[in-house]
C-alpha cells in the first residue's frame, strides 16, 4: 500500500518535473529525418513513434552495453528492440492466454537484464501481480520499461481491462512491484484524442502539427524503472 506521501512524491519527482517548456513543445517540429529505419512511421500509432522517440532519449540510462538478455511481452516486433543487442531474447505472450500467463509466470531464469512491456498493461486484469511477476525475473540492477495508453478505446475484448493509466497511476504500478523509478513521461493532445475516435490508431498525418503536447491530454504514458534489491 502506498501512503499520500508516496503518491505525492511520485508526482513531484517523475511527472510535474517533466512540466516545462521544453517538454510540451519537444516535437513541435518533429524530427522526420528519423523516420527512415526499420519501423517506419506511416500507418503507426502516432502515440508509439513519440515513445520511442523518448525512449531512444533514456538509453543513456538504459546502459544497452550491459544488456545481454531481454525479457519481452509480445514484444518481438517492438521498435524499441532496434536499440537493443542482447544475447538472449524471451518473448512470451501476455494475459490470459495459454502458456505463459503473466498472472502466473514462472520461468526457469530468474536474471534477466531488462524487461518490456509496450502497450501491454491495460489487458491485465491484476497488472501489479504481473509487473512483481516480472521484478521476480529480474536481476539486482535489471531494467523494465513500459509505455501503456492514458486513454483508448476497448480492443482485444475480452482481454481489455482498462482503457487508461495516468503517468500517476503507471508510478504507482511499478513502485508496489518493487522498482524503483528513473524516469516517466508523457504526451497527448486533444485532437489526436478526438481522431483516435473517429478511427481507432491514427498516424502521423492526423494533423499538420502532430507532435503537440498538451499538459491535461495524455494519451499515453511511459515509464523506466529499475529492480534495486
Amino acid at each position: 500500500m502506498l501512503s499520500k506521501e508516496q503518491i505525492y512524491d511520485i508526482y513531484e519527482k517523475h511527472v510535474a518535473i517533466n512540466y516545462t517548456k521544453e517538454y510540451w513543445n519537444r516535437y513541435v517540429s518533429m524530427p522526420f529525418e528519423l523516420n527512415g529505419m526499420v519501423w517506419k512511421w506511416e500507418n503507426k500509432d502516432f502515440p508509439r513513434v513519440i515513445a520511442l522517440l523518448e525512449f531512444e532519449n533514456y538509453l543513456p540510462h538504459i546502459n544497452v552495453r550491459n544488456i545481454n538478455k531481454i525479457l519481452t511481452l509480445d514484444g518481438k516486433d517492438d521498435p524499441e528492440m532496434e536499440f537493443l543487442w542482447p544475447d538472449e531474447v524471451t518473448n512470451l505472450e501476455y494475459g490470459v492466454t495459454e502458456g505463459y500467463d503473466l498472472h502466473t509466470l514462472s520461468l526457469p531464469k530468474k536474471d534477466y537484464d531488462f524487461a518490456m512491456c509496450n502497450q501491454i498493461i491495460e489487458h491485465l486484469y491484476d497488472p501489479i501481480l504481473c509487473l512483481k511477476n516480472i521484478y521476480n525475473h529480474l536481476k539486482i540492477g535489471g531494467m523494465f520499461y513500459a509505455n501503456v495508453p492514458t486513454n483508448n478505446i476497448p480492443h482485444s475484448t475480452p482481454y481489455h481491462f482498462y482503457t487508461g493509466i495516468t503517468p500517476v497511476g503507471l508510478g504507482c504500478m511499478v513502485t508496489l512491484a518493487g522498482f524503483d523509478i528513473l524516469k516517466i513521461g508523457q504526451w497527448g493532445n486533444r485532437e489526436y484524442l478526438m481522431k483516435s475516435y473517429e478511427s481507432l490508431w491514427p498516424d502521423y498525418t492526423y494533423s499538420h502539427n502532430p507532435g503537440k503536447n498538451e499538459i491535461d491530454c495524455p494519451v499515453i504514458t511511459w515509464v523506466l524503472a529499475v529492480k534495486t534489491q
